[in-house]
């Protein structure tokens, strides 16, 4: 290529790919964030939320109403062994506010996805830790004082 050309096509470049970074920045500004609450229900797993995610728009912090998503999961140490079934997240008593029940079949730190189809399309990524920290979780533990058990039908009365 001589060396006449470089700068020309250098330009032209420049050109085509202005409109693509300037429609990126609009885009990023529209983004949505999300933060939630959960409240556990009374279900028998003894895991399941009801969340409430308040939908925000990134650039201007305004609630986003009319928003369409559906949730999926992901357990964060187990990478695709715990899936449950997608949740499609419903409107709240407030605007910005959808609310969906989750059943999780796991203690420990879930992944949420929340995949946007409106106000257009989006996904976004949380983490939430899912059952009691102090072994109140569905894994076959319960929670109890080990210094005041008798363990002498353990063979060994010093465990």
């Amino acid at each position: 290529m001589s060396a006449i050309w470089k700068p020309v096509l250098s330009v032209l470049a420049a050109l085509v790919l202005l409109p693509v970074f300037t429609t990126a920045g609009l885009v990023a500004a529209d983004r949505v964030m999300v933060e939630f609450e959960k409240v556990k229900t009374d279900a028998p797993s003894g895991l399941e939320y009801e969340y409430t995610f308040m939908v925000k728009k990134h650039g201007s912090g305004d609630m986003v109403e009319g928003a369409d998503f559906m949730i999926s999961t992901d357990m964060a140490a187990m990478p695709g062994a715990h899936h449950m079934p997608h949740v499609k997240a419903e409107p709240g008593h407030h605007p910005g506010a959808y609310k969906a029940r989750l059943d999780f079949d796991m203690a420990g730190e879930w992944t949420l996805i929340l995949s946007f189809t409106e106000p257009h399309k989006d996904k976004v990524v949380l983490t939430d830790m899912v059952g009691d920290a102090d072994g109140d979780m569905k894994t076959g533990h319960s929670k109890h004082d080990h210094d005041k058990m008798d363990h002498s039908t353990h063979g060994n009365s010093n465990e």
